[in-house]
């Protein structure tokens, strides 16, 4: 290569190259590197061959290359302590100096990160001492790379990252003052109702912080490195550029705001918009220029400063609200003020080329708009009102509300009088749709003009799309993230105008998750605060290492890698397609483009780039580490344990029933081919039995008598085939040692089911078995699901008992109640039957039919397995109790005349004696504050008949609890299988308990009205909840009681329920109980459960199936021994209840049956109650809807 004289010049001063390292290389006369050995360092050039060996001859390939180019100048002598050795010292010419001498292409710097991964970097070495005094590589390139804080997890990067410390030193004056105000003392920010805790005053501070001041941070792609003569260089190791001169980005002007579950950043939120009320946005630099207006004449002085505070964005709005609550009024500068209101001219997009005359279009203008867009999904929505009326003046800020597509959108010059617009997920959706269904809003002065614009447009144009908003703010903003590809939401946003941004989630990834997560579900003997600081750093260590780095098993570490994957192209979304951050925003294709994949996500081989992911954390996310959360405030302690119960008569038949279709079917099988429920083509259906199973742990009742005849009559054949039999004797063949007997057990379980009257009963008419105790004698056949025994309980269905009690508490006031109820019995019980008739499959041999003949046998193999693997019917539908109480749930503090006689009363669900019997109605009628009055004669037998128990162990032990508690704690109960929901709801609805279930099939404003309605109010003591809806969001400290009736496989999704109750706001401790019936799979899976590893639990997260050691105990899952003396005794195969409770009298059931169960729901103003389309009118929080919305502006929620 020829260089001009200004060329070489260039490249003969030293000083325009870096001192990079040193080389130690052999002293071999047939080195390609001609150097004279001397005792200064002459310069070295290539002139002989390549060595042989590989590294060598790498490595001189890529230094003759860069010799050769001029980009490397080497110095070499023999090493003055190592004979045999010459010592190299090489000065590199970074990217960032000479480029108008040389050009430097990206082929070259391939040489470059070979030499990197050769030289070292130590001064040591730079000056010669002896090789031996220093551990090999010590300062390599690569090995930084493979060191053990590169290989952090990212749970404990994410979890050690540092606490907020923000500082109100900022350029902008009006910032400065709106942070000071967040960190001072006691009521600094003005119309906030609540004093923040240290740490959320941090938080929105910090947040300001970046909003306004983003902090200049360097390049993520380089790592800074120290020359062995003391001075800096920046190099990106996955590029091999080297530069000079750091080379800095702004962070971006928002973040994540990922506090922990239940710490309040809602909160949080509304302290930051408070403390910026009135600031302006700027106008974007592109839009900048020639953006001043120039007057045709000079204006008044009113006008000029009217603009200038413009200008200078001075949130004039704010002081004036301030001087107008001191009774100053400044209405025309207010006026002229909102004229002169900042704005800008995006240009119109450039014609298309054309021989016809077009238009000249004009630029679109967009109006600055000191509002922040806050957007929820749609059962958050009645939260964040509850917050703001919870904790933000009546009239501090101006709320524009729009939750649904019926509401109407406001135009822009309305819009922009407003503090905050909140709004639903799919209603900005629909905003900024191209397809949008939504009508243009009418703007003229009177409605009716036909020439209106808005009538005219075929499109609808949204106002959002005129302003650009100071600030949006997406709660739980994790859904919105898709790497790769973009969502609805993602091309809504983008289409905004906004200046700062922010997410706001806890867990912004599966990876990206608290600590708590972790504490939460550790199980306690004398509860434990989530935080307390021995249990969080021994988990965090536990956790430290990534699973790559982990001796692990293949597919574990695949898994884990798999999943961090997945996570950073998440949080890549997140960074990328909303929060713009340089330089992975760069446009693709130019000069600087950073690609996410390629620097932030690890390799195959698991290595995570040094320093990169740590780095766009710490800029992005705004998060206190728990221990410094724990100096300002301590939760209620939490208490976790797991409750152990035998399991039941009912509760081994089904379990039994499940083992044994697994066990038929894998030796019928042969245990191959596709026959085999565990073949891999069978794993759906093999997925959705392991799902039946557990369900059944609480109680089932889709096993049929045919299915149960089909898989005793394919076992007897297989056994008795002449093939089989043969194997077994010569002990080979696919009849291995074990499986005749295993089938002969299983026979032994179908018989004992079919022998069972109550099961026969419970599973033809699929109903809740239930026990009753002292049941009219002239009634109980009539009633009865199967013979009746008179000395033993009635066995019946819940059904059918709730139509016995609605009877008798409807005719409470006639001389005999228990009159006709046996006639109401046969009719009851008559179309049941009759029902079941109708459906073959169904049919029941009982008491009071003859049973059909069954169904021939199907003649596929696995018939005997249709109900198992197939998803249940959902047995009922409502999710609302209908049960209304005589008076208002007691509490602990109340007054009683004798607290013992109370405390059983209360236990038993007993009603104080009747000591005035003539005024039995007016009794009735009287106060609340009165004791309720016996309504039946204790003489009755009817006061005496009791509900003993329950078909399942599970049942009776949470109704047990109930009972307790109900009356002075709220309790929240987590349940898989909304059936499971609706046998407690039955259950309940015989104790006159009321309740909530919270399912997701619930329309999003039910979601909201339910979480309100059980939070603000004390009708409803138990909320019944999906716990796949409790993820994210949801806010129910009014609940101190927790119960899972199974246990939950991943422990993040328990950890996230337990978070909706064990949050601030939470005034009691809170007490969790996870069900499990003892020696059953369920209990293995939850042994099994405890002892993965995080990685483990990464791979089988959506399926217990991807646990290899699962799958197996699942397989070996053996049966439960059958008790002799259960086989025949109703008593010993019930679930007893501690109490019986009484089962009529307890409620006015007459009423009861004619409430409208939507009466006591709370929902948002103006939306359609029940099937009569009415409002509700109640109180949050001591404000009633309507004065919520008259402090506001009341627009949103329009119907």
């Amino acid at each position: 290569m020829s260089f001009t004289t200004p060329h070489v010049d260039f490249l003969n001063d030293l000083d325009n190259y870096l001192p990079l390292g040193t080389l130690i290389l052999p002293l071999d006369p047939s080195s390609s590197l001609g150097i004279q050995f001397e005792e200064s360092y002459p310069e070295a050039v290539y002139t002989g061959d390549l060595d042989r060996d590989h590294q060598a001859r790498e490595l001189h390939r890529s230094v003759w290359a860069l010799l050769c180019l001029g980009w490397l100048r080497a110095f070499a002598r023999k090493h003055p302590q190592a004979p045999g050795q010459i010592q190299v010292r090489v000065y590199v010419l970074p990217a960032d100096v000479g480029g108008k001498y040389m050009e430097r292409t990206d082929k070259h710097w391939d040489h470059l990160k070979t030499l990197m991964k050769y030289i070292d970097t130590s001064s040591e070495r730079w000056q010669g001492i002896q090789p031996s005094k220093l551990p090999d590589n010590e300062g390599n390139h690569s090995t930084r790379e493979h060191r053990p804080e590169n290989q952090d997890s990212l749970f404990y990067i994410f979890n050690t990252l540092p606490s907020p410390t923000p500082s109100s030193a900022v350029s902008c004056p009006i910032s400065s003052h709106a942070i000071s105000c967040l960190l001072g003392g006691l009521n600094e920010v003005p119309g906030l109702r609540t004093n923040l805790y240290a740490y959320q005053r941090r938080s929105a501070a910090m947040m300001i912080r970046r909003e306004v001041q983003p902090m200049r941070t360097l390049d993520p792609r380089f790592e800074e490195f120290e020359c062995p003569t003391g001075g800096k260089y920046y190099y990106d190791r996955t590029s091999g550029l080297v530069f000079r001169f750091p080379r800095f980005y702004e962070e971006a002007k928002g973040g994540i705001l990922a506090e922990t579950m239940g710490l309040g950043k809602t909160l949080i939120c509304l302290a930051a918009i408070l403390a910026t009320k009135g600031h302006w946005p700027s106008i974007p630099p592109q839009y900048s220029v020639e953006q001043r207006h120039t007057r045709s004449r000079v204006g008044s002085l009113m006008n000029m400063a009217a603009a200038a505070a413009n200008r200078e964005r001075i949130p004039w709005r704010s002081y004036l609200q301030r001087m107008s609550t001191m009774g100053e009024e400044f209405g025309n500068c207010r006026g002229i003020l909102e004229r002169n209101v900042p704005s800008y001219t995006v240009p119109a997009p450039d014609a298309r080329r054309s021989r016809r005359p077009t238009n000249i279009q004009s630029g679109k203008v967009i109006r600055l708009s000191t509002a922040t867009l806050i957007i929820v999904p749609q059962n958050l929505l009645s939260h964040w009102r509850s917050e703001i009326a919870a904790h933000i003046d009546n009239d501090a800020l101006q709320i524009y509300y729009v939750d649904s597509n019926e509401s109407v959108m406001p135009p822009a010059r309305e819009l922009q009088l407003c503090d905050v617009v909140l709004m639903s997920k799919s209603r900005l959706e629909e905003e900024m749709s191209l397809n949008s269904n939504l009508k243009n809003p009418c703007t003229c002065a009177e409605a009716e003009n036909s020439r209106c614009s808005a009538h005219s447009s075929t499109s609808y144009s949204s106002p959002l799309a005129d302003l650009h908003f100071l600030r949006i703010i997406v709660d739980e903003g994790h859904d919105f993230s898709s790497f790769g590809r973009k969502n609805n939401a993602v091309f809504a946003l983008q289409k905004l105008r906004v200046e700062r941004r922010w997410i706001v989630s806890g867990t912004p990834s599966s990876g990206l998750l608290g600590i708590e997560a972790s504490t939460a579900t550790i199980e306690t003997l004398s509860g434990i605060n989530d935080r307390d600081s021995l249990l969080v750093m021994d988990i965090l260590e536990r956790r430290r290492r990534s699973g790559i780095e982990l001796q692990l098993e293949s597919s574990v570490r695949k898994s884990a890698l798999l999943q961090e994957r997945k996570d950073l192209e998440k949080l890549g979304s997140i960074a990328v397609d909303f929060l713009d951050l340089h330089p992975w925003s760069n446009t693709k294709g130019g000069n600087d483009a950073a690609s996410w994949k390629q620097y932030i996500i690890p390799n195959d081989d698991g290595v995570r780039k040094p320093k990169s992911l740590a780095n766009v954390l710490k800029s992005l996310v705004v998060r206190h580490r728990v221990q410094d959360v724990e100096k300002d405030i301590k939760l209620p302690l939490l208490h976790n344990r797991t409750v152990y119960l035998e399991p039941k008569w009912h509760d081994k038949l089904s379990l039994n029933l499940f083992c044994m279709s697994l066990a038929v079917n894998a030796v019928t099988s042969e245990r191959v081919d596709q026959d085999y429920m565990f073949h891999p083509r069978n794993r759906a259906s093999l997925n959705q039995l392991i799902t039946n199973l557990r369900f059944s742990g609480f109680y089932w009742t889709a096993f049929t008598k045919e299915e149960v005849l089909q898989s005793i009559e394919l076992s007897r054949k297989y056994l008795e085939s002449k093939d089989g039999l043969e194997r077994e004797e010569e002990g080979s063949g696919s009849l291995r040692k074990g499986d005749c007997e295993l089938l002969q057990r299983a026979i032994r379980v179908g018989e004992a089911a079919l022998r069972s009257p109550s099961w026969t009963a419970f599973s033809a008419a699929h109903e809740l078995g239930l026990y009753i105790d002292d049941f009219p004698q002239d009634a109980r056949k009539s009633w009865s699901l199967t013979e009746d025994t008179p000395e033993a309980p009635l066995i019946v269905g819940a059904s059918q008992i709730a139509k016995a009690q609605s009877f008798v508490d409807t005719h409470l006031y006639v001389s005999d109640p228990a009159s006709g109820l046996g006639a109401v019995g046969k009719s009851t019980m008559n179309k049941l039957w009759n029902s079941l008739q109708s459906k073959p499959t169904k049919a029941v041999e009982n008491a009071h039919d003859d049973p059909p003949n069954p169904p021939s046998p199907p003649k596929h193999r696995d018939a005997h397995l249709s109900t198992s693997i197939q998803k249940p019917a959902t047995l009922g539908k409502r999710t609302v109790s209908r049960t209304k109480s005589i008076h208002s749930p007691k509490r602990a503090t109340d007054a009683r005349p004798d607290a013992s006689t109370a405390h059983d009363a209360a236990s038993t669900g007993e009603l104080m004696p009747n000591r005035h019997p003539s005024a039995l109605k007016s009794a009735l009628k009287s106060s609340s504050t009165t004791q309720p009055v016996d309504p039946i004669d204790r003489s009755s037998i009817l006061s005496r008949t009791r509900l003993s128990g329950t078909a399942s162990a599970k049942l009776s032990y949470l109704l047990d609890r109930i009972i307790v508690l109900h009356e002075s704690e709220k309790i929240l109960i987590f349940y898989e299988g909304d059936n499971i929901a609706f046998y407690i709801a039955q259950a309940l609805e015989l104790l006159g308990i009321q309740f909530l279930i919270y399912t997701g099939s619930l329309s999003a404003l039910r979601k909201s009205a339910y979480i309100t309605t059980f939070n603000a109010t004390e009708t409803f003591r138990v909320l019944l909840m999906d716990v796949h809806q409790a993820a994210h969001g949801l806010h129910i400290a009014t609940a101190s009681r927790v119960f899972f009736v199974n246990p939950v496989w991943q422990p993040t999704v328990e950890a996230q329920a337990i978070k909706r109750a064990h949050r601030i706001g939470q005034q009691r401790p809170v007490y969790v109980e996870t069900l499990v019936l003892k020696d059953t799979l369920e209990d293995l899976m939850l042994k099994r459960r405890k002892n993965m590893s995080a990685q483990e639990h990464h791979k089988a997260e959506k399926s217990l199936l991807d646990d290899d050691i699962m799958q197996q105990l699942i397989k070996d899952a053996d049966f439960i021994p059958l008790l002799p003396e259960e086989v025949d005794d109703i008593g010993k195969q019930m679930a007893a209840l501690q109490k019986p409770q009484r089962l009529f009298g307890r409620l006015n059931r007459g009423e009861a049956e004619t409430h409208d169960p939507d009466r006591d729901l709370i929902f948002p103003e103006g939306m359609q109650v029940s099937n009569r389309k009415r409002k509700a009118s109640t109180m949050v929080n001591g404000l009633s809807r309507g004065s919520l919305a008259s402090q506001q502006m009341k627009v949103g929620f329009r119907t």
